[in-house]
């Protein structure tokens, strides 16, 4: 008699736990480009840029990748060269990056700072172990 009220409980629980998941909502990997910056965006970092990603995380998804791009009036686009993921965003007249994704697939954070004619930064990606350093250069 016990065993039909044992397999009872556990077919419940399974349920409501099933039921409870059902119920929250997804988060987004991407964090959607905003309007417009947080900050006043400065033109004299304007040019073309080019450098690279590097993983620390020894994941072999989390390739090294050429990064290419420009600063146009402020707005920074750069690209991924080994997948195509755009990042877009703003540099303040500090030299500080507010970056966002345009992947689908990956939930990158990418962060970073002007000193002299280089871009350095930290990335990380929000939905796998991938995470390290970037670098660009203004090559014009």
């Amino acid at each position: 008699m016990k065993k039909p009220f044992v397999i009872l409980a556990i077919v419940a629980a399974v349920l409501l736990i099933v039921r409870q998941f059902a119920n929250t909502e997804r988060v987004p990997i991407t964090v959607a480009l905003p309007d417009s910056p947080s900050f006043t965006v400065s033109n004299q970092f304007d040019g073309n840029w080019e450098g690279k990603r590097v993983d620390v995380s020894g994941d072999k998804i989390c390739l090294q990748t050429r990064i290419i791009g420009n600063i146009d009036n402020g707005q920074v686009t750069l690209k991924l060269m080994y997948n195509n993921t755009i990042l877009k965003g703003w540099i303040s007249e500090q030299g500080k990056l507010e970056l966002y994704s345009d992947s689908p697939r990956w939930g990158y954070r990418f962060n970073g700072i002007v000193t002299n004619n280089k871009i350095d930064g930290e990335w990380k990606v929000t939905n796998a172990r991938c995470h390290g350093t970037w670098h660009i250069e203004k090559a014009s």
